[in-house]
């Protein structure tokens, strides 16, 4: 049995009479079900938990008036209950779904409108104008582009330069919260760099994990990590460029999507890295 046409509570408390009245006269499984569609239902037509209230409350009233005795009322009434807790249990179950369904788009099409814009600027060839001061000012952007797309608490991006161990580096994280400057000096780069090798170029560890790794086994008093999230930044020849680091998701552990998500970032940054090496290179014109 359906709700029927229509839209709004008027119809829907009419189907949902008839269908508690169905499941009183034969309280079977396949009457109770009823109340389960019709639940779906309601989230369809964007009705609240109050409005499943009345309609069972107008719906229940008439059964009870029609019974005859107490035995009779207190079966009704248990009867009811069941229906109306089918449909409660499988609205709230429906409409959470329907709100981590959403979100999950929204976060999606977030995500996919910030890569569009970072893609838009590390495509930009006047990144090259200025090899070192670009690079930097386009690192700075990368790491607050990820920090904030992937809702990590810090992010650092380096880049090593060629022919000699310099490094560019940029990071983002709250300002307030001082301690990510001693932390962010105190990473062991090279170390990291190998551990990613070893990982094939992106890795994704729990907190648990990272205290036990000798790259982030931090001095006394040193923040205890709850998350580490991290892609390579590789060249064409499959030469190593630096990498792209996550620290402490905020709420949450880094997931499968996020691994995805900034390896393909981090795809994106060393295209433009040898883009504006080779601009460099062959000079202007």
């Amino acid at each position: 049995m359906s709700a029927g046409a229509g839209s709004g509570p008027g119809p829907f408390r009419a189907a949902y009479a008839s269908a508690l009245a169905d499941y009183l006269a034969d309280p079977t499984e396949a009457s109770l079900r009823v109340a389960y569609e019709l639940a779906r239902e309601a989230v369809g037509r964007r009705l609240s938990v109050l409005d499943l209230g009345v309609a069972h409350q107008e719906a229940l009233l008439p059964a009870l008036e029609a019974a005859s005795g107490a035995a009779e009322v207190q079966e009704v009434a248990r009867a009811a209950g069941d229906f109306f807790l089918e449909g409660l249990s499988t609205f709230e179950m429906v409409q959470r779904g329907f709100r981590e369904a959403r979100q999950a788009a929204l976060l999606q099409r977030r995500r996919t409108e910030m890569s569009r814009r970072l893609s838009t600027f590390l495509a930009d060839t006047s990144l090259a104008l200025d090899a070192h001061d670009s690079l930097g000012e386009m690192l700075r952007l990368v790491a607050e582009q990820a920090r904030e797309l992937l809702e990590a608490d810090c992010c650092v991006a380096t880049v090593a330069a060629e022919g000699g161990p310099r490094t560019v580096e940029a990071a983002s994280y709250p300002e307030a919260d001082r301690r990510w400057t001693a932390f962010v000096r105190w990473l062991d780069l090279p170390a990291i760099h190998r551990l990613l090798r070893q990982s094939g170029g992106s890795a994704r560890i729990a907190g648990a994990q990272l205290a036990h790794l000798p790259p982030f086994q931090t001095p006394s008093g040193g923040r205890a990590l709850q998350g580490w999230l991290a892609a390579s930044l590789t060249a064409l020849d499959g030469g190593e460029l630096g990498a792209i680091q996550l620290f402490d998701k905020q709420g949450a552990g880094f997931t499968v999507d996020d691994e995805a998500a900034l390896v393909h970032l981090a795809q994106m940054t060393s295209a433009a890295v040898e883009r504006a090496r080779l601009y460099r290179d062959r000079g202007p014109g």
